[in-house]
């Protein structure tokens, strides 16, 4: 479903804006429709012909609840003892299975509903059909399509003082990526940690969005600078959600990336706690008993009352990872430190290979899996201990199907000093080639951070009172504790 007529200029243009239709039945959607209305009822008021952006935009709001827009969420003073902050909470009681969040989703910015229409156009001939970033620019993979699908839709609302979601827009007016804002002396401190090269990575992007612009002809009378180029980013980084899709297709569509442009949702606490902090998906909802409506929702994972705090997941990201993004890190995080892939030699990418879904059956089914991450103990994850289990019996003959039955031991690290079964030799000989990576990685990192930081250099953040400073010295700090822990534990197990 199009979204159409987001902003109040479009209307100047009604053929063209308003011509999309509703899939479901041919009806005119949500800000068209209420633009028309809203331009014809100020025309008959004021006699001028000169549509009222106030009145655009309270029909737009209007529109988007008649078809389903739901937000069960306001602010409650949480006292904690570092400090008190304003977390969302339900606004009622919900049951398990039922909504928080309920939105069209033709009112989320994306590609399907960049304006005006002909950017859209463009945009989606650029990236999709005739894959000109790929075959024009050499640029390759779903992120940097999901970054330019959201990226130029939003500097094109942006520029719209009379869009409709000016109060989300000038909320984030000030959003920056904390890497791009560091000093050459602070990126010192970056060299040699998880995230070196995070600085030539967000600027690649950024750079990405303002070299590829020209070609659309939105921007070509305008063009896009660095620091609207970095603002989009900034937006796009640390505001985008994953949403997963309808339930039917999952196994042939892959979760987007999507910007929810409502104030409500800028003031929900992040979680790093992927169970904790509800997901948002696709659906399809009969909306009046008789109307059928796409819409994206947060389900209740159980019975919620009235007051309980609402969280949201900001990917998968480590302290380093969030340190690098958001400015901010996690008391305790699940995603562990790390990022190195250890590709199985036996992978395929061709997702209905044997191989691949053999892996599937122990939810080894992407590289992500094969990522090696550690908590502050050194410990690693346990998606990597058994995918890679998984990976050695493959490789060298020793898989079993029966394998699937014994999920709980192949999830098991530190490993048993002896096993039971009569397959005790094959499990001794993966656990060692497990054992053999972790510590190889471990003292790689360990000796990385070790050599790449002058004396001087950490003596000064050590002192420095600076907030920055102490932020992202408490980054390199914390990871080179966790691969000190994880190189003794690995040391321990050989």
């Amino acid at each position: 479903v199009l979204q159409s007529f987001l902003c109040s200029t479009a209307a100047s243009e009604p053929d063209e804006v308003c011509a999309s239709e509703d899939s479901t039945g041919g009806e005119k959607r949500g800000a068209c429709s209420a633009a028309a209305a809203a331009s014809s009822s100020s025309e008959e008021v004021q006699g001028t012909g000169v549509f009222d952006a106030q009145q655009s935009r309270e029909a737009f709001w209007k529109e988007l609840r008649r078809h389903g827009l739901q937000l069960k969420l306001q602010p409650k003073m949480v006292q904690e003892k570092a400090r008190n902050r304003t977390a969302m909470v339900v606004s009622e009681d919900v049951f398990y299975g039922r909504s928080i969040v309920k939105v069209p989703r033709y009112a989320l910015i994306s590609v399907e509903t960049a304006e005006p229409k002909s950017l859209q156009q463009e945009l989606t001939e650029f990236l999709f059909e005739k894959e000109k970033l790929a075959k024009v620019f050499n640029i390759t993979g779903e992120d940097n399509q999901h970054l330019l699908s959201l990226a130029y839709p939003l500097i094109a609302m942006n520029r719209d003082p009379h869009c409709v979601y000016r109060e989300w827009l000038d909320r984030l007016a000030n959003q920056q990526l904390t890497v791009l804002q560091l000093t050459e002396r602070q990126l010192k401190v970056l060299k040699g940690t998880t995230v070196d090269g995070s600085y030539e990575e967000m600027s690649r992007n950024r750079d990405l969005i303002k070299m590829t612009a020209s070609n659309f002809s939105f921007f070509r009378k305008e063009p896009v600078g660095n620091a609207e180029a970095a603002w989009a980013l900034a937006v796009i980084m640390r505001h985008a959600r994953i949403v997963h899709p309808h339930q039917d297709v999952r196994n042939i569509r892959n979760p987007r990336m999507y910007l929810f442009p409502f104030v409500e949702l800028l003031d929900v606490q992040l979680h790093p706690d992927a169970g904790t902090a509800l997901p948002f998906q696709e659906e399809i909802v009969l909306e009046d008993g008789k109307r059928e409506e796409e819409v994206v929702v947060q389900i209740a994972r159980r019975d919620m009352p009235k007051g309980e705090e609402v969280f949201l997941w900001p990917g998968r990201l480590s302290n380093s990872e969030m340190v690098v993004r958001h400015g901010m890190s996690f008391q305790r995080n699940p995603i562990g430190i790390g990022r190195n892939i250890t590709q199985p030699p036996n992978w395929n990418d061709n997702p209905s290979s044997k191989v691949r879904l053999e892996y599937e059956k122990y939810n080894c089914s992407t590289l992500e899996a094969f990522e090696l991450r550690f908590s502050p103990l050194g410990t690693p994850s346990k998606s990597f201990v058994r995918c890679y289990r998984i990976s050695w019996f493959l490789v060298n003959g020793w898989y079993s199907p029966g394998l699937q039955s014994r999920r709980r031991e192949l999830d098991k690290w530190p490993p048993p000093k002896k096993y039971s079964k009569d397959d005790w030799l094959s499990w001794t000989q993966a656990d060692a080639e497990v054992n053999r990576v972790i510590l190889e990685y471990c003292r790689d990192m360990r000796g990385r951070l070790k050599d790449m930081l002058d004396s001087a250099t950490a003596e000064d953040f050590r002192k420095s009172k600076d907030p920055l400073d102490k932020l992202i010295w408490k980054l390199r700090s914390e990871e080179s504790k966790t691969f000190k822990e994880c190189i003794n534990a690995a040391r321990a197990i050989s």
